[in-house]
């Protein structure tokens, strides 16, 4: 029996769907899980420092690899400081987190990361001018406050235990923080320069910074722990590429909501990775940090 004939209109469609700033945006979190994933799986054998090192340096290298193929546009020094001055607080973020998902498990740490959505509007606001309504305001504490039922639910800080265990709770908010400056920094460039160009300097400015941990410290390499470096500069290339490409072709306010799918990702790599079920008081928190992402994100639009 023949089989029908495919529309002509198909292939146009399913090319604008993987092509969609919005489906690009999913890729990036996808490629954010798989970094994250794979630094824990490093961090058993290795320090977070040098672990942070070899994945901007793998960055930096494939960062150059993928301008040298596409050559979208001359890449002059004129941008450099200013993605210098943003790289600073990208190799911030990276740090802390890597270190927090060493800490804590993979969804929690996820879920306090979300919070990054919601320092977007009052940073665009410091730094940008940007409007912020009540409702933003109020949407943003609703959200810190579910990630503080977290905090306060999974550690003893009501005790003034402040152990490594509770750093390992603020460092996804502190890393959020310095995300979304990163962000936010970003936006002045992403209308205005390709998702190439900036991948380039996202991945080897950074790895000016973390440089000279390889003349300081000790460095022992097997070819397994290389591979895992390699493979986590190239999802960490590929979190840079697609974000930028969304944040260039859709409204902020559309696009970062989308970092909610994270915790999907996050609780179902570090299921099957590390058999990690983080306890309920995680999903209450997520929950209602995911709700006031979307309150924020759906106020913004209107």
């Amino acid at each position: 029996m023949p089989l029908p004939a495919k529309s002509a209109t198909d292939m146009p469609e399913r090319q604008s769907l993987f092509l969609s700033p919005y489906f690009i945006g999913v890729l990036a979190i996808f490629f954010a899980a798989c970094m994250n994933t794979s630094i824990k799986g490093l961090s058993a054998n290795e320090s977070v420092i040098i672990i942070t090192a070899w994945r901007y340096l793998f960055g930096a290298i494939y960062a150059g690899l993928l301008w040298l193929a596409f050559r979208p546009e001359p890449i002059g020094l004129r941008g450099a400081p200013f993605h210098l001055f943003r790289g600073a607080f990208q190799v911030a973020a990276a740090g802390l987190f890597f270190w927090a998902v060493t800490q804590i498990p993979l969804a929690t740490a996820g879920a306090l990361g979300l919070t990054g959505t919601l320092m977007i509007g009052p940073l665009a606001w410091v730094l940008l001018g940007e409007t912020m309504t009540k409702q933003v305001f109020l949407g943003t504490l609703a959200g810190f406050a579910g990630a503080w039922y977290i905090v306060f639910s999974e550690t003893d800080i009501l005790l003034g235990d402040f152990s490594e265990h509770l750093l390992g709770y603020l460092a996804p908010m502190l890393a959020s923080l310095c995300l979304s400056v990163s962000v936010v920094l970003l936006r002045f460039r992403a209308q205005t320069e390709s998702p190439i160009v900036i991948a380039f300097f996202a991945n080897t400015l950074p790895a000016l910074y973390v440089l000279p941990i390889f003349f300081m410290l000790e460095i022992n390499l097997s070819v397994l722990q290389l591979s895992g470096y390699a493979l986590a500069g190239f999802f960490g290339l590929g979190y840079w590429t697609c974000t930028t490409f969304a944040y260039a072709r859709a409204p902020a306010a559309r696009i970062a909501p989308l970092t909610n799918t994270n915790l999907i990702f996050a609780s179902i790599m570090g299921f099957v990775f590390f058999n990690e079920i983080p306890p309920l008081s995680t999903w209450i928190g997520a929950i209602i940090i995911v709700i006031a992402c979307i309150y924020v994100a759906r106020v913004k639009e209107v």
